[in-house]
Formats: structure tokens, C-alpha cells, sequence
């Protein structure tokens, strides 16, 4: 289960960044241990609260145990996991 987040783009030109926790709470009907489902679902969120859109590039998922960091980017309009990306020819 992922517990925090950092997620990076920009906006009108301008880099963002956004942090936080991840809880049931915060993130209701979103299976918190799939990533792109919790990004999805953080990317709109923030989107909404701002007003504008964002062009989302890339962030960091933490699980519960703070062992593992998990690198994702957007790409081809979906998040994957910076490993699963794939190569350019």
C-alpha cells in the first residue's frame, strides 16, 4: 500500500510539484497498492483544485514500509512505472 506521493509537471510553462500522504480517507474507492490508479486519481484531484490542467511528467510512490520507492511517468497519456517505459528507437 502506497503512503506518500510526490508528483511533478508544469503548468503555463511553470514547474509544479506536489507532496503529500496517501490515506483511504483522502483517496475513497482508489485501491492504494495500484500506482497508476492512485495517480490517475491524484492528478485529477489536483487538477480540480487548482482549476487548470497540468501537464503531468513524472513522480514517486512510497509504500507503507518506507522500503520502496516506485518511479512512474506519464506517458502515452497513461502512467507506468519509469522501469516498464519503453525504449526509444
Amino acid at each position: 500500500m502506497y503512503v506518500y506521493y510526490v508528483i511533478r509537471g508544469a503548468r503555463a510553462g511553470e514547474p509544479v510539484e506536489h507532496d503529500g500522504e496517501i490515506d483511504e480517507a483522502s483517496f475513497p474507492g482508489v485501491d492504494l497498492r495500484d500506482g497508476p490508479m492512485v495517480l490517475d486519481y491524484l492528478s485529477r484531484k489536483i487538477d480540480q483544485e487548482v482549476g487548470t490542467t497540468c501537464a503531468w511528467e513524472s513522480s514517486e510512490l512510497t509504500d507503507s514500509f518506507f522500503e520502496i520507492e516506485d518511479s512512474y511517468v506519464y506517458y502515452d497519456n497513461r502512467w507506468m512505472r519509469r522501469s516498464d517505459m519503453p525504449l526509444k528507437r
